[in-house]
């Protein structure tokens, strides 16, 4: 797998678990396989597949609350 189609899953996973179809790979700002500790103004979440922690600012995050 080249590190373009991995980027394109952690992507396309992001937008699934955050609920926000128009999310970029400029939106976000870290995704790791390890833990990520947000930064201030920042939500991190668990993408199932590929299985990585993503970090994204709040507003973004279009999650029902």
């Amino acid at each position: 797998m080249s590190m373009a189609t991995l980027e394109r899953a952690v992507l396309a996973g992001a937008r699934e678990v955050l609920n926000n179809r128009k999310l970029r790979m400029k939106d976000i700002m870290e995704w790791s396989t390890g833990d990520i500790k947000p930064q201030d103004g920042e939500v991190c979440v668990r993408v199932p597949d590929p299985s990585v922690n993503v970090c994204v600012k709040t507003e973004c995050d279009k999650r029902s609350r």
